[in-house]
């Protein structure tokens, strides 16, 4: 899996409002994904950099950042409404890179 990307590296203030929502929408298939602080959606005290994303109103996956990652790629994504697969997780050089990612493989799972 490549994290590269022609037009990033993309940096998101680490540190944003905690109420802030991020939306994208994919390609092809019309798809808006929103962030969420995962303490603005989940019971309990959760980091400033682990976000749930939704479709609509749906719980599709999360989105955190990590001390796990492999170097340079500390941004952990998974999509959680699909069976567990390593299709549906990845880590990214950003945030908005790990929601570009998890993106295309939500619109797109046939592709992957």
């Amino acid at each position: 899996m490549s994290s590269s990307d022609p037009d990033g590296p993309f940096f998101l203030p680490l540190r944003g409002g905690a109420g802030q929502a991020r939306a994208a929408e994919a390609p092809g298939r019309t798809v808006t994904l929103t962030l969420t602080r995962a303490g603005k959606s989940r019971d309990g005290e959760w980091s400033t950099d682990d976000y749930d994303v939704f479709e609509g109103s749906r719980l599709i996956g999360h989105i955190v950042l990590t001390t796990q990652g492999p170097q340079g790629v500390p941004w952990f994504w998974e999509i959680t409404a699909r069976p567990e697969s390593t299709q549906n997780r990845g880590y990214a050089v950003s945030c908005e890179q790990a929601l570009k990612e998890l993106k295309a493989r939500w619109a797109n799972p046939a592709r992957f």
